[in-house]
């Protein structure tokens, strides 16, 4: 349950989100929409991402178009701020994405904004990632956020596509993920379809597909299920900074600790920069 505190900025920022949309003609919502998504593209495209041990260049491209783009106006890094557009990138072209690029534009005044973003790695193989021009945005990536395990309980695997995806939809309900913020326990709920599909003959993987669980529409918890001669397996990985447990059927199977949102290596980091968004 929300606080009288946080139902209070819930309640004013809805409501000044409904005088703005009043206010403001749709072709200019769209315009600036269009710029926010072209900003998001070129920050990514500015990504060189290099790896001595990963040697198929396809599996370090950033794929053209971003795989969940989500808003939130009820929420911000601080009560006087809102996020205003995000994008989530698979790094990979096909199979199991290699890492997840998320990248989140914060209004913090009328005249300034934050770019927050997020890597997730999802391989053993160790990369780098570093903006062409801004130094203050690298990784090194030294292992993977995802840990993979047999499904216990699932059903064999459906003969055609249509049916393991609603298989997979069904094992993803067994999940449930809380995260902890502000010392509040949010309960965050799954999104019906998944952000990603691919498969993989090198590993394996006959049919995969990444689930998300949100608070509000921003993805928490990253949820893979994959199938293949074993049978079903499934993966966890954090998509965010803060405290988050994950159930399988009532049992917990994942926890992930506050992290530093200030570190520039490991299987998961994030961190924040002022930008400048074209008018």
């Amino acid at each position: 349950m929300l606080s009288a505190r946080w139902l209070a900025v819930v309640i004013v920022g809805a409501y000044l989100l409904a005088s703005t949309a009043r206010a403001q003609d749709p072709r200019e919502k769209d315009a600036a929409s269009r710029k926010r998504l072209e900003f998001m593209e070129r920050t990514v495209g500015s990504f060189a991402v290099k790896s001595d041990q990963i040697k198929n260049a396809a599996d370090l491209k950033t794929a053209g178009k971003p795989i969940l783009r989500y808003s939130d106006p009820t929420r911000g890094l601080t009560d006087q701020n809102v996020l205003v557009d995000a994008t989530v990138w698979r790094l990979g072209e096909s199979g199991r994405p290699t890492a997840l690029v998320t990248l989140e534009i914060y209004r913090v005044t009328a005249d300034a904004s934050i770019l927050a973003y997020e890597f997730a790695s999802l391989s053993d193989a160790r990369f780098t990632l570093e903006h062409k021009t801004n130094d203050k945005i690298a990784w090194d990536a030294t292992g993977s956020a995802l840990t993979v395990k047999p499904l216990e309980g699932a059903p064999a695997p459906a003969k055609t596509g249509p049916g393991r995806l609603t298989q997979m939809r069904q094992l993803a309900r067994r999940f449930t993920v809380h995260e902890t913020v502000n010392d509040q326990v949010i309960e965050c709920r799954l999104l019906s379809q998944p952000i990603d599909r691919y498969r993989s003959e090198r590993d394996e993987i006959d049919d995969g597909a990444l689930f998300a669980f949100a608070n509000g529409t921003n993805p928490e918890i990253g949820l893979t299920l994959e199938c293949g001669k074993a049978g079903w397996k499934y993966g966890t990985l954090r998509l965010s900074a803060a405290d988050v447990v994950v159930k399988l059927d009532g049992r917990e199977v994942a926890q992930y600790a506050k992290v530093d949102s200030r570190q520039r290596q490991g299987s998961y980091t994030s961190n924040q920069e002022p930008i400048e968004l074209p008018k």
